[in-house]
């Protein structure tokens, strides 16, 4: 006989969030740090991969321009990231923390 456990499910309970608070100085900030964490995220990935591609290759010794290469995988990033929002992890992380400087907010008025 088979032992089972069951695994409860997570459920995600929806807040409503007062529209002004997107547009406080703490959501504006949380917003940005959450956008540049998945531009390092992106850039970090793509430096892998390139890097294991090289090696691969064998092509990775005596790289004159590696630090320009490197830097404009971390600028392409950032810019993915601003203008086309990137794959939505900043967005999944902000309205997770939302919530939290929402009640901030609200227990500053009180």
């Amino acid at each position: 006989m088979l032992n089972t456990t069951s695994i409860s499910s997570t459920k995600f309970v929806k807040t409503k969030i007062d529209p002004e608070i997107h547009k406080t100085d703490e959501a504006l900030k949380l917003k940005e740090s959450c956008q540049q964490f998945e531009s390092i995220l992106w850039s970090k990935l793509w430096k892998d991969m390139r890097k294991t591609a090289m090696s691969i290759s064998g092509d990775d010794k005596g790289r004159p321009y590696q630090q320009m290469e490197e830097l404009s995988l971390e600028m392409s990033s950032e810019d993915l990231v601003k203008r086309s929002e990137g794959a939505g992890l900043w967005k999944m992380l902000y309205d997770s923390m939302i919530g939290k400087v929402a009640a901030e907010h609200e227990a500053k008025k009180i």
